[in-house]
């Protein structure tokens, strides 16, 4: 995110946005709009919302009265009126969430997980002389009174402060509060500045919330937008998960960013994700994450040099390059709802018997000689994965020898377990899952200083044994799509059972990849497709 200072407009009422993929947050609320009431100049009692204490702010609460308290802390400095409703009300959170928007007013809950204590610290913090408490009226003169009273919000008689009521029924169909309720409940209230907000402040919320006025979130992002926060929805709340999103982020370049919900994660996380959505890259699966609802990838491996270890030609690229498109367009021909991604698997290093000056027993594949075939398949719009054969080196350290090549979008990498060869008398052919997971950490360094889009990994085992300790894999913070591939050689029947066990065993986080019984996948399209669950990611047998 920027480190830019955000700015402050003086607006008579809050603009809203709908921000779509083209929107941009430069002007979103940068114009002023006249009240008819006083200035700021005229009288002291002005909302003034507050600059958020970092570029990325994250509100995690899951009980809603704590949520509406955190959100209020982090949008408002002062605030002259405050709307109350009560908690565990759906229908008064729906109603104080529209009138706050509407009275430039931070909501605050009665009754959940924050004491009469602490919601009056809060009162007394922003300064606030009225109240606005959602609820019931008083029965009309002449009804029967079941001596019950009014359900409504409320901290009791505080000094200094004014109560008014605002009936919780005041909310309309279209999700705005009648005009009339709302000119009396201005009209009660004493006379206010114009109040102070954001601009260039993204809220973001999780799916539903814009959409549920009354959900456990309404009261948070609707003190977001009375503070002059534009929401943007967020699926899964990373915002790398949506082409939609990443077009929104890119263009608006926000200042500031807060995420209302737990499933923003943590701010540095949502920090680099952001970053990296802001760069607008888009990956061929058509957002910026790998393994996305209905992707599918197919590969097929392809030389990037000569046996001198020169690049490749031109011709020997594209051709390359339409073996992977025509492997993949035979899946996609098949099922044509999916999104198929062809790949091409590269030799980057390669076991060797020979020990070489480094002593590793791996020949590493100069990173200038790769970049052509890298190139020429980034244009066609087909992924790299860079092949690890690393002897006696660890997988983390080819990776890094390597960070310059996965700098680029489209460019993972696959970890051959099978041509490792350990020298502390562990079998040949193991790994660590420690020295995995340092690998995919190095991936995720790349991925973050990087501001890239997600990375695939596929570790590929010779057998069940090959990875020590698979349930302690770290798989990182979402920088990398693990999937995990036996290379068995066997035929079709035996492939399905090792299928079978390589799922039962699958680490969480991790997806089964597929081997084929030939060096074209697209001979086995049939075979593959009739997997239950189907393979999101298919490569031809070593």
């Amino acid at each position: 995110m920027k480190s830019r200072k955000v700015r402050f407009v003086p607006v008579a009422l809050p603009v809203v946005l709908t921000l779509g993929a083209g929107a941009v947050l430069g002007g979103c609320a940068a114009e002023s709009a006249k009240a008819d009431g006083p200035s700021s100049g005229e009288t002291g009692l002005v909302a003034r919302a507050a600059e958020p204490s970092d570029s990325v702010l994250v509100l995690d609460s899951t009980d809603p009265a704590e949520l509406a308290l955190t959100s209020s802390q982090a949008f408002f400095t002062s605030a002259p009126v405050v709307v109350l409703a009560v908690a565990d009300d759906e229908a008064a959170r729906a109603t104080a969430a529209a009138a706050a928007v509407e009275l430039a007013a931070p909501v605050l809950l009665v009754g959940g997980a924050i004491s009469d204590g602490g919601l009056r610290t809060e009162l007394a913090r922003l300064g606030v002389v009225a109240v606005v408490e959602v609820g019931e009226a008083d029965a009309p003169p002449g009804q029967e009174d079941t001596g019950e009273g009014p359900v409504r919000a409320t901290v009791g008689d505080v000094d200094g402060v004014e109560r008014v009521l605002l009936d919780v029924g005041a909310l309309g169909s279209d999700g705005t509060i009648d005009p009339h309720d709302l000119d009396e409940v201005r009209a009660a209230l004493p006379e206010r500045g114009e109040p102070e907000t954001l601009t260039e402040v993204l809220a973001l919320t999780e799916p539903g919330g814009l959409d549920t006025p009354g959900g456990p979130q309404a009261a948070a992002i609707a003190t977001a937008r009375a503070a002059g926060a534009v929401p943007l929805e967020v699926p899964q709340g990373d915002p790398r998960a949506s082409a939609e999103v990443v077009d929104a982020l890119a263009a608006a370049k926000a200042l500031a960013v807060v995420g209302i919900g737990e499933s923003f994660g943590a701010a540095d996380d949502l920090a680099w994700r952001l970053r990296t959505a802001e760069e607008g890259t888009l990956l061929p699966s058509g957002s910026q994450l790998v393994l996305a609802d209905g992707v599918r990838y197919v590969a097929v491996e392809a030389d990037a040099v000569t046996s001198s270890l020169v690049a490749v030609g031109e011709r020997a690229a594209s051709e390359a390059v339409s073996r992977a498109q025509d492997a993949a367009a035979s899946y996609a021909e098949a099922v044509p709802e999916e999104t198929v991604v062809p790949v091409l698997e590269v030799p980057a290093t390669r076991a060797s018997t020979s020990a070489g000056s480094d002593r590793d027993y791996s020949t590493e594949i100069p990173s200038v000689e790769l970049l052509p075939l890298v190139d020429a398949a980034a244009e066609a719009g087909v992924l790299v994965v860079l092949r690890l054969e690393p002897g006696r080196a660890t997988f983390d350290e080819q990776v890094t020898e390597y960070a310059d090549v996965l700098a680029r979008p489209t460019v993972g990498v696959a970890l051959d377990v099978d041509a490792r060869r350990p020298t502390d008398g562990s079998p040949a052919g193991t790994v660590d899952a420690a020295e995995l997971g340092a690998a995919i950490d190095a991936v995720g360094e790349v991925v973050r200083e990087g501001a890239l889009p997600q990375k695939l990994v596929v570790v590929q085992r010779p057998d069940a044994d090959a990875v020590r300790d698979a349930a302690a894999l770290d798989l990182g913070a979402g920088e990398a799509a693990v999937v995990l591939r036996s290379t068995s050689g066997d035929g079709y029947a035996a492939r399905v059972r090792d299928w079978g066990l390589l799922l039962d065993g699958l680490p969480d986080g991790m997806v089964g990849g597929w081997t084929t019984g030939s060096s074209d996948p697209a001979r086995d399209v049939e075979g593959v497709l009739s997997l239950d669950p189907s393979p999101r990611y298919v490569a031809p047998s070593p």
